[in-house]
């Protein structure tokens, strides 16, 4: 296992509540599988890199050191193992906290469906969703350090001539749902 598959497997179990509340845990113990490993590895990763990233001050800092990457002051980026078509970025200010984190496509492309309801999760970011769905309204943005959801978005959005709404976990789609109010 490589450092960049633990911490995307720290990812992947951060996004585990919000796939229980889509009853979509099923994907997490696939996508865990697929690399050779079981829930109980994930959580014991999880905590692993969880103690090893630190805080909001040194998480930047220690998430180079941890994938073994070399990075500007302001950003880096890594090509993805679990999500091979993405990279995952992150940029910090000048006080080292952190301003952004997560995925973008880099290569290949999310299949074509007529509805947002119809997307598989993790198969596409929010520019993808966004232009094919149209514009968005951010709504709640939980911190990178949230307990419950790190890093988890939602945006509002019209579709058909309804209200709908749509979560991202890291920047990675993990849900849409009409009559969002």
């Amino acid at each position: 296992m490589t450092a960049i598959v633990d911490f995307e497997v720290y990812v992947l179990m951060t996004m585990k509540l919000r796939l229980k509340m889509s009853q979509k845990l099923a994907e997490l113990e696939a996508k865990l599988a697929d690399h050779g490993l079981t829930p109980s590895d994930g959580e014991r990763i999880h905590a692993r890199v969880t103690k090893a990233l630190g805080d909001e001050a040194t998480f930047f800092d220690n998430l180079a050191k941890f994938v073994g990457i070399q990075h500007n002051r302001s950003s880096l980026r890594f090509d993805s193992e679990l999500w091979p078509d993405f990279a995952f970025t992150a940029t910090v200010g000048d006080d080292q906290r952190i301003e952004s984190a997560g995925y973008r496509r880099v290569s290949g492309h999310a299949p074509y469906v007529e509805s947002p309801i119809g997307r598989q999760v993790w198969s596409l970011d929010v520019d993808e969703f966004t232009t094919r769905f149209g514009p968005m309204t951010p709504g709640s943005q939980l911190s990178i350090f949230d307990e419950s959801l790190p890093n988890y978005r939602e945006y509002e959005f019209e579709w058909d001539g309804w209200p709908w709404g749509a979560g991202f976990s890291w920047g990675l789609f993990m849900f849409a749902a009409e009559d969002w109010e």
